[in-house]
């Protein structure tokens, strides 16, 4: 049973996501420490279009993405792969396809 260590980890590493996301969701991050997933999300946030006040609601919906696209991944969907999936989707209902 070598692999249970690993997909305890594994457990961990998606819980402390989930975490942040709910802290940013809440306002802020509450700790001092992040693994490479969370800084990515930071960093795509940082980075993003958003308005503050939209924000909330957009990591509502990744979410929920995230629940969905990466169940049995290693790490979650990046935060940008998302807003582009979102933005395309976006474009072709306004075009109607």
């Amino acid at each position: 049973m070598p692999a249970l260590p690993y997909l305890n980890e594994l457990h961990t590493e998606w819980l402390s996501y989930f975490q942040l996301i709910q802290e940013l969701i809440d306002g802020a991050a509450q700790r001092h420490t992040f693994s490479q997933p969370e800084l990515d999300l930071m960093l795509d946030l940082e980075v993003s279009r958003l308005r503050k006040s939209s924000r909330p609601e957009v990591l509502r919906r990744y979410l929920r993405f995230i629940h969905v696209e990466s169940t049995g991944a290693e790490q979650p969907a990046r935060f940008s792969a998302f807003m582009e999936s979102e933005n395309l989707h976006r474009r072709a209902a306004k075009s109607g396809h």
